[in-house]
């Protein structure tokens, strides 16, 4: 996704990093501020996009289970590969007669 690239580029805003991580029992969360990134965006789809989804990444690996991973990025699959988001079906448990 390019578009983090595209609106710096754009309106010449500093594109400024950040993190979140929810604290436990409902205390609230852990705002970490970056510095705004440097030599952003270089103009090229490829490198731009590339640096924010390693900054994403590193993000989500502060905190894995905290991700929203419902997300479903790769919806579209090629022709005769598996959903990767369906669930393995259920067994069905058979009632049995009294």
């Amino acid at each position: 996704m390019y578009a983090t690239a595209r609106f710096a580029e754009k309106t010449g805003a500093a594109v400024v990093p950040f993190s979140h991580i929810r604290l436990p029992g409902s205390q609230g969360y852990k705002v970490t501020v970056y510095p705004a990134l440097e030599d952003f965006p270089v103009g090229d789809d490829l490198v731009d996009t590339t640096r924010i989804n390693k900054i994403v990444e590193e993000f989500i690996m502060l905190q894995p289970e905290q991700y929203l991973w419902v997300h479903r990025r790769f919806k579209n699959r090629p022709e005769g590969e598996p959903d990767i988001y369906q669930l393995p079906a259920k067994k069905k448990k058979r009632r049995q007669a009294v």
